[in-house]
């Protein structure tokens, strides 16, 4: 990553007190954030609940590669972080190459809570059954821009960290819901699969999600932003 970048990345803790339980509960999502938030779920984020008492943190996390999309992510989310976006350096014990992660995280709150219920059981990520009720253009979207790239052959979404069963699930909400066949690839790890969108079909992706990919995130598409 360039040095430029570096700086732009910096994380300072934004001054304020510390919430009170009242204070907690009076965040809330807007319907657009809550689309987002589903398709992020299905993708990358990683969300965290110490005990079923207690609130839900999302934790946002994107290679260099992706840093406006991070950034991006972040002015969506920002009213519920404490703290702008961190880097973290991997060095490759093997190679001693250095890559950069970004991240951010945010409050604990009973906002996100809905969510991590629907997705989460003992502490797993899982699909929920009723996925297709959730599932729009917008979830669509950042699912791709989470978890999706571009094959030369056709679109790949990486979701290795899911079951068979719950790949099922996601294939028939594409179909019922955007008319997309996605088939299921197993990979090259055991019990780990990927949903997989033909060439022939881009053109209806592109139809459904291009208003709502970030610029930066095209190229998962095979979209020149230029």
């Amino acid at each position: 990553m360039q040095e430029t970048a570096k700086r732009k990345f910096n994380s300072t803790a934004i001054t304020k007190k510390r919430l009170t339980k009242v204070e907690r509960a009076n965040f809330n999502l807007d319907d657009f954030l809550k689309e987002v938030l589903i398709g992020n779920i299905l993708g990358d984020i990683h969300m965290k609940r110490f005990s079923n008492t207690s609130n839900t943190r999302l934790i946002f996390r994107q290679g260099s590669k992706n840093s406006d999309y991070l950034l991006h992510l972040y002015e969506l989310f920002k009213k519920y972080t404490l703290k702008e976006p961190s880097i973290t350096t991997i060095i490759n014990k093997e190679t001693e190459k250095s890559r950069y992660n970004l991240s951010f995280a945010t409050l604990a709150l009973p906002c996100f809570n809905e969510f991590y219920d629907l997705f989460y059981f003992e502490g797993q990520k899982r699909v929920p059954n009723n996925i297709s009720k959730y599932l729009t253009k917008v979830s669509l979207a950042y699912w791709i821009m989470d978890d999706g790239g571009f094959t030369g052959n056709g679109l790949k979404l990486y979701t290795n960290a899911f079951k068979i069963e719950d790949l099922n699930l996601l294939v028939k909400a594409l179909k019922i819901n955007f008319g997309l066949i996605a088939t299921i690839n197993k990979t090259s790890i055991n019990n780990q699969y990927t949903l997989y969108l033909s060439k022939n079909q881009l053109p209806l992706v592109i139809d459904l999600v291009k208003k709502n990919m970030h610029p930066s995130m095209l190229y998962k598409l095979n979209i020149n932003n230029k």
